[in-house]
């Protein structure tokens, strides 16, 4: 089931991933959501994950009149811009989930469900101790890109 988020305006947006929505994005803003380093990049990015949102919500946002300039100032109002980044983080867990991708299904999570200060030390050793243990007993096959 698609996640959605509402914008600084009250427009409503859905977010679904696919494989044809997330080869899209990849072709894109070259980012591979079955690369670990691009993974990385993206938990480590809200600009980037807002990027994505947008790709994956352009159709939408045209629809009610925005550009991506005015699609950016409607998520800059209230908690907007965390909301769909939620949305989106919601969304991948079950498109990991449908794929059978268990280690990036629970890495997702535990950043979803982090503090905002373990969001914080995203990428540092203590961050990647709590991901280890987690992950722990975890294997999973990534998929490769075409």
């Amino acid at each position: 089931m698609p996640h959605t988020f509402k914008d600084g305006n009250g427009k409503q947006f859905t977010i679904e991933l696919t494989l044809g929505s997330v080869r899209m994005v990849r072709g894109k803003l070259a980012l591979d959501l079955f690369n670990e380093s691009d993974w990385t990049q993206l938990m480590s990015s809200l600009l980037d994950r807002l990027t994505y949102v947008w790709w994956l919500c352009k159709d939408q946002a045209e629809a009610y009149g925005y550009d991506i300039d005015a699609f950016d100032q409607a998520l800059c109002s209230g908690d907007a811009a965390n909301l769909a980044s939620d949305a989106w983080l919601e969304e991948l867990i079950v498109f990991y989930a449908g794929l059978s991708q268990v280690k990036l299904q629970k890495l997702t999570k535990a950043y979803l469900t982090g503090t905002q200060a373990e969001r914080i030390k995203f990428g540092t050793s203590e961050f990647e101790d709590l991901l280890k243990q987690t992950l722990s007993g975890v294997t999973s096959s990534t998929p490769q890109a075409s």
